[in-house]
């Protein structure tokens, strides 16, 4: 009433860059948090959960620029600094070294979390969108990486993207050779973040102005911009780099295992890939499909980040698969259309005098698992069936004063036109038996 008096009108959408998500988009989400959950059961992932709002701190360290500039933060009523969780790896390592770091290694937590950025939304980009995320820790082992890699497969095979490209390459690679030039730390955090946003020239130009051998500046330059296509050609160039080996064996191996798991033809090695998230130290990946260029899911190696928040180090690896991207590209590019899930029977009353003992028939059926909507008797009969047959609900079973005299009810399959009557104390079997059977 007050908006009302003073001229002001109630906003139809939601706020820039979020989602309403309505029956279908809905029906299509819950698709692919299936698949994502099967995943997490079949590869032995425990779920778990942090809240939603983090301090600040959690995400300075180690996010990056590309994140720490397009977070929603705030202060509290007490000046906290706080934030709406931009991505998920950083909270898993504050909740695993709080409370999980005495328990047995390793092991495998998982999630579907919604996160937030503040980036300009356009396709593949939104303010709030969903992760599905696995997070191996305790291992340091390339098998542990290529289990990342595998997860995205399975899960891209399972909702229907099968010619997709996986692009690795290995973060550690480069940060050993920016060592030798003498970049480390938030210099080599700054080169990474402007490779990861395309921009390699200011990247190279910043090596070569910081850099304290010509030579290791020259080599980090051919690193970023030579195109090859197996890990085993990057050993010539980084000749000389001692600190480079252990890096490249454990890439050959996940390169190797990839090949023969994933296939040849969907894995791409990229020397110059890098991720903007200033935690990463090993193997990284991300995932593609034929009809977008942007990334379907992405993880990589994270070895020390859980040591940030004190106590102990581990080793960790993790991947996010994208919900809210993957939706998008399911619905948008491959066009596939969901429908909600329908009940299996409507009971309809045909008279208000009905109505409670509708009611009753519609309670033993849920209560013997049968989905039941209740429909009301002001809609004409006519009007309900047409309805129902067009949302391919096979049973209507309908109750006037003949069904409630007689305690029974009349049901009509829609399917196959047959209509049969039964007593109320077997409907409820009948129709799990036949529902079964269809």
């Amino acid at each position: 009433m007050m908006l009302d008096r003073i001229g002001l009108r109630l906003p139809l959408e939601p706020p820039k860059g979020m989602d309403d998500i309505g029956p279908e988009d809905y029906a299509l989400q819950e698709r692919l948090v299936y698949a994502a959950r099967s995943i997490m059961r079949l590869y032995g992932y425990v779920p778990i959960e942090t809240p939603p709002v983090e301090h600040f701190e959690v995400f300075a360290a180690k996010s990056g620029e590309e994140i720490l500039t397009h977070m929603y933060s705030f202060e509290d009523v007490h000046g906290r600094k706080l934030v709406l969780r931009p991505e998920m790896t950083a909270a898993v390592a504050r909740l695993f070294a709080s409370k999980l770091s005495r328990r047995p290694l390793p092991q495998r937590l998982s999630y579907i979390s919604d996160c937030y950025r503040l980036d300009e939304p356009q396709w593949g980009r939104r303010r709030r969108f969903y992760h599905a995320g696995f997070e191996l820790i305790g291992v340091r082992d390339p098998y542990a990486d290529v289990e990342q890699v595998l997860i995205c497969r399975d899960f891209m095979e399972r909702v229907g993207i099968n010619e997709f490209k996986v692009k690795l390459g290995h973060v550690g690679v480069h940060r050993a050779v920016l060592g030798q030039c003498g970049l480390q730390g938030e210099e080599a955090d700054a080169v990474l973040s402007l490779i990861d946003r395309g921009r390699i020239d200011d990247a190279l130009a910043l090596v070569r102005t910081r850099s304290e051998d010509e030579r290791a500046a020259e080599i980090y330059g051919d690193l970023v911009t030579s195109e090859m296509d197996d890990p085993r050609s990057v050993a010539e160039v980084v000749r000389g780099i001692e600190a480079t080996r252990p890096y490249l064996e454990e890439l050959n191996t996940a390169f190797d295992a990839l090949k023969e798991l994933v296939g040849e033809q969907r894995l791409r090695f990229v020397s110059g890939f890098a991720r903007g998230l200033s935690y990463y130290t090993g193997i990284i990946f991300e995932v593609y499909g034929p009809l977008a260029n942007v990334a379907l899911a992405g993880g990589g190696r994270y070895d020390g980040l859980i040591g940030l928040f004190g106590g102990r180090d581990f080793p960790a690896v993790g991947v996010a698969i994208g919900i809210t991207r993957v939706h998008q590209y399911i619905a948008d590019r491959i066009r596939v259309k969901t429908a909600p899930d329908q009940p299996s029977v409507i009971v309809k009353p045909l008279t208000d005098r009905e109505r409670l003992y509708a009611l009753k028939i519609a309670g033993s059926l849920r209560v013997a698992g049968v989905s039941v909507e209740l429909a009301f008797p002001h809609k004409p009969l006519g009007e309900e069936l047409g309805l129902a047959a067009e949302r391919k609900i096979r049973y209507i079973a309908l109750v006037g004063p003949r069904e409630r005299e007689r305690g029974s009810v009349t049901v009509r399959d829609l399917f196959n036109g047959q209509q049969f009557e039964l007593d109320i104390s077997s409907v409820s079997s009948e129709l799990v038996n036949r529902l079964g059977a269809g």
